[in-house]
């Protein structure tokens, strides 16, 4: 080889080195700038509506169009490991084609189309700027920061607008209410804590850390339960989780079927005994609402029995046109009381929608994606090669299992609404593009 020929080659080893370090910064800023709009939106800072419409600002579109189209000119050099994203994903793919069939036989039709549109942008969007970053760490580095430049948004809010933010029921910031305010601050919580452990210099997990305790602080004052409750949970099921990454496959077999059969022999004995006595079993239930959901998830459960199979559409449920919107003809509080566009459980919004076949495919996108996780915690574990720094998919399992119970009182799985809904694909995408132990500084399509 002559020294031209070599001086050539390294000269656009070097320009391409440059642009792939470019293009990776971009992708982590196009991430960074979607969760954030994903969280705000166009802020109206009005809380008056007392009755959900499906008006969107045709602004919104345009914002979205625009990050993809500022994303796109990646995939001249990235198109390779976008194709292996999708094809590993197919899964997903395959959830979302049904969805768009639900279309057909949507309560609402174009609703239906117009959100499983967005919904296939960000998927579009998301697997693009992911094509881009090299390390796994990016993610979560902007995972976090959009979730803190929430927080001090919130905070700021506090200080111009004090009455605003602080409602009755909690600190919502500039946001709409409370509980999303916890949610996000809960994903920034899941996000940061795992991020701390991450192998760096003590000032940088100083950052990590007081991002977590800013986030952590509004996570308490907003009052969301729910998400308080998540955030205190999940340490205890991380450490478990990692136990059992030290045990084989027959270990954990063991260990399930165990479980398993002692939670039936529980249950049995439980209502065993209640018959001996001759007390009621569910007792202990009589007289819970969770917060007047009980009057929801009966209401839901009625419409589910009416479509069982095929479901309402995708999105096709909550927050339609008025004259379709089924909660709108029921004589019930929640159809003139407030804001009211989920169920309060996405398992059952999820059945309400998409039916047996999108509630099945859904949740089995989920479970594939928590055995994932934990295979790559495996990996990481063994210090096999190619495998993830622990930290990267230990916050992906946490964020699975915290949607898991979160859905068991609010709504966020496979919808277009909020953040929680773009962080599980993204947290889907995520594992599938590492889930070979491909090395983390290498794209998979090189």
């Amino acid at each position: 080889m002559s020294a031209t020929t070599a001086e050539l080659r390294r000269r656009r080893n070097a320009v391409d080195a440059t642009f792939y370090v470019s293009g990776e910064y971009v992708a982590c800023f196009l991430l960074f700038a979607a969760l954030v709009y994903s969280i705000t939106g166009i802020p109206t800072f009005d809380r008056d509506t007392t009755l959900d419409t499906d008006y969107v600002s045709p602004l919104n579109r345009w914002i979205w169009i625009g990050l993809l189209t500022a994303a796109l000119p990646l995939l001249k050099k990235h198109w390779r490991t976008a194709l292996q994203i999708a094809r590993r994903s197919a899964p997903l793919l395959l959830l979302f084609g049904y969805f768009a069939l639900t279309t057909t036989w949507a309560l609402d039709p174009a609703t239906a189309e117009r959100r499983l549109l967005f919904s296939i942008l960000q998927l579009v969007l998301l697997i693009t700027l992911l094509s881009a970053l090299r390390q796994p760490q990016w993610v979560q580095i902007a995972v976090t920061a959009a979730c803190l430049a929430v927080a001090l948004g919130d905070l700021a809010t506090w200080v111009v607008m004090p009455g605003y933010a602080m409602t009755d029921e909690g600190f919502a910031g500039f946001q709409t209410q409370k509980n999303q305010t916890g949610l996000v601050m809960m994903y920034g919580c899941l996000a940061a804590g795992t991020g701390c452990l991450l192998p760096a210099k003590f000032w940088r997990r100083g950052v990590w850390a007081g991002a977590l305790l800013i986030m952590l602080a509004i996570l308490i004052i907003s009052r969301s339960t729910t998400s308080q409750a998540i955030i205190l949970l999940t340490p205890f099921l991380l450490m478990a989780v990692l136990l059992l990454t030290r045990l084989s496959d027959r270990g954990l077999l063991a260990v399930f079927t165990t479980a398993a059969a002692l939670l039936g022999f529980l249950v049995f004995i439980y209502f065993a005994a209640c018959d001996v006595i001759g007390r009621d079993p569910l007792l202990p239930l009589r007289g819970i609402t969770f917060t007047d959901r009980l009057d929801l998830w009966q209401f839901v459960t009625e419409e589910i029995k009416k479509r069982p199979w095929l479901g309402a559409g995708y999105s096709s449920f909550w927050a339609i046109t008025p004259s379709v919107q089924p909660s709108l003809k029921k004589v019930a509080w929640f159809s003139i009381y407030t804001v009211i566009n989920e169920g309060h459980d996405g398992y059952l919004d999820l059945l309400a929608t998409g039916g047996v076949f999108g509630f099945v495919g859904g949740v089995s996108v989920v479970f594939l994606s928590l055995i994932k996780a934990f295979r790559a915690l495996q990996r990481s574990r063994q210090h096999r090669p190619g495998a993830q720094p622990r930290q990267v998919p230990l916050f992906h399992m946490a964020l699975l299992l915290a949607l898991l119970i979160h859905n068991v009182t609010e709504s966020n799985l496979f919808t277009n609404q909020g953040i929680l809904a773009l962080a599980l694909m993204l947290c889907v995408l995520d594992l599938n593009k590492w889930q070979e132990p491909s090395a983390p500084t290498r794209f998979i399509g090189r």
